[in-house]
């Protein structure tokens, strides 16, 4: 058989099996991304071997089309005005968690698991990344509304900035350790860049997205204009090195704030579903059981530090920045995700520290495994907490 039609069938598999093990969950009362989750962990490689890591690699760009569809949407979340009460909150609890996480797991893998020092430094690091797939997919999923949820939006769309620059600091600062002499802060300055050049990407794709929508005759026509869009910001962030993530998710700013009809980027919603199937499926298919066995002591310390400074750094953060009683309680519980930017830097801290990466990388991959299935159960358990999901 011809490897197209292959590729072909292993994609009905993915959509049909992902969207069913999803409605079975909905039927649990769990949400439908953790079904998503288990049915490509059920194909993968470490279990049925339907969908191998190469057929995984093949399907790339539906991964990149469904977390370009996520970061433009958060983004559109973002309207100045409706936010703007909340700026103070959205980045007093950014920095503060961030800050959690990177202390608490630093300390647990310095002073519990007696790791080298830069090795735990880089950990901490690593640890403030929050992926926001699964928070806004479950918070689309569940309809949620509110200040809790704008806060959640704009916490998981500035989280990664934050943790882009951190860990900009964090490697100068390894780099100092290993080579024992002051190299500036060119590391520092490059992050900094990046932000910058990211934003000034998808500022102006978003300018031009905002002058062109309204000369579309119809829905379709702006569905196909925002697709297009997506991948035009994505392929251009990987081909200047760029943050694919960042481009869309000011593009998506940029159209909510000057165009008149900010509502019709949720247009995507038409597309949305089979999009984001096929990407989660595929996330769980790239998990890999035997690394979590073999690291399970260290993942296990990783991820209840991080856990106790993502809930603790959001507790701390939202009242010292007088956020609502219930952010305050709940917000914590929905930060627990990390999958694409956590990827995105592993491979930075492969090219960049070599002899370090073997066991970074082992116990972010066992985290990444466990983090992605309780995150979506963290989201769930805040939204309804918060009292702004819609259960039923």
């Amino acid at each position: 058989m011809p490897e197209v039609y292959q590729k072909t069938l292993v994609l009905a598999v993915i959509v049909l099996s992902g969207y069913l093990m999803g409605r079975i969950f909905r039927r649990f009362k769990l949400p439908m991304v953790v079904g998503y989750l288990a049915a490509g962990m059920i194909l993968g490689p470490s279990l049925g071997g339907v969908v191998s890591l190469e057929m995984n690699q093949a399907l790339e760009l539906i991964k990149i089309l469904g977390l370009g569809m996520i970061a433009i949407l958060i983004g559109g979340e973002m309207e100045i005005k409706k936010i703007k009460h909340l700026g103070r909150a959205i980045l007093g609890i950014t920095v503060v968690q961030v800050l959690g996480a990177f202390i608490a797991v630093f300390l647990a893998a310095y002073l519990i698991l007696k790791l080298p020092l830069t090795i735990s430094l880089l950990l901490g690091a690593l640890a403030t990344a929050t992926a926001p797939a699964s928070p806004v997919t479950v918070i689309r999923e569940y309809k949620a509304r509110g200040p809790f949820t704008t806060t959640l939006l704009g916490v998981v769309a500035l989280d990664d900035a934050v943790c882009i620059i951190f860990f900009g600091i964090v490697s100068v600062v390894v780099e100092l350790i290993l080579q024992g002499e002051a190299i500036g802060a060119g590391a520092f300055l490059i992050s900094l860049l990046e932000i910058f050049e990211s934003a000034l990407l998808g500022a102006g794709t978003g300018i031009i997205l905002a002058l062109l929508l309204p000369r579309l005759p119809n829905r379709y026509h702006k569905v196909t204009v925002l697709v297009g869009t997506i991948l035009l910001n994505s392929g251009l962030a990987y081909a200047w090195q760029l943050s694919p993530l960042m481009v869309n998710m000011l593009c998506g700013f940029v159209v909510a704030n000057i165009y008149q009809k900010p509502e019709e980027l949720n247009y995507l919603q038409d597309i949305e579903m089979p999009v984001l199937v096929v990407f989660f499926t595929l996330a769980g298919a790239a998990l890999q059981f035997h690394v979590l066995i073999q690291n399970w002591l260290w993942a296990a310390v990783y991820i209840v530090a991080r856990g106790i400074g993502k809930v603790g750094g959001a507790f701390l953060g939202a009242y010292l920045s007088r956020a609502e009683k219930v952010v305050q309680k709940y917000l914590g519980f929905a930060m627990f995700s990390k999958a694409g930017l956590t990827i995105g830097l592993l491979m930075l801290v492969q090219d960049r520290f070599p002899t370090l990466a073997t066991t970074i990388v082992a116990i972010e991959l066992a985290a990444v495994a466990v983090c992605e299935l309780i995150g979506p159960l963290g989201t769930r358990y805040a939204l309804i907490s918060s009292g702004e999901a819609k259960v039923n």
